[in-house]
């Protein structure tokens, strides 16, 4: 992260080409959001250590995961919306 925060030539291209920074966050929040609706459905959801979760524990992971898909989503849709302005 911190060579994208100080690589100025990457940051002045996104700024001129936003639908491409909006099509990747839609892209990232698609897929969150489709855990989330699987985590959601099954009662399953697996944490970033490889362990399963089941039951609650499984449906406050697969809403975290929808909250953070739908920020996502947001933001992408912003972005493209203003590089089509």
């Amino acid at each position: 992260m911190y060579l994208l925060a100080r690589n100025e030539e990457i940051n002045r291209w996104l700024d001129e080409h936003p639908l491409v920074l909006g099509g990747g966050a839609a892209v990232i929040g698609l897929i969150l959001a489709a855990y989330g609706v699987s985590a959601l459905m099954t009662g399953k959801a697996t944490d970033k250590w490889g362990r399963e979760l089941q039951g609650g524990h499984a449906q406050f992971m697969g809403i975290i995961w929808l909250v953070f898909g739908a920020i996502c989503l947001l933001f992408g849709g912003y972005k493209i919306l203003v590089g089509l302005l």
